[in-house]
């Protein structure tokens, strides 16, 4: 499983890690200046990948994992 959890890709990994700390998506955009569309779809294609079925898990499954701090 850790194998595949090395498919995300560096935004996928940004926004897991905004989130973490918080961030809505409304903030992720406005600090990476990156279309509310794009956000959304690398949170999607994360939670995907991470096997999770929300946002909290996939963010705790990518901290479980190291892969976000």
């Amino acid at each position: 499983m850790k194998d595949q959890m090395k498919e995300l890709d560096p935004l996928e990994l940004r926004c897991l890690t905004l989130a973490a700390r918080g961030r809505t998506r409304q903030d992720m955009m406005r600090e990476t200046d990156i279309p509310l569309d794009r956000i959304d779809r690398a949170l999607e294609d994360a939670m995907r990948k991470l096997h999770a079925g929300n946002l909290a898990e996939a963010v705790f499954r990518a901290a479980r994992l190291d892969l976000i701090s």
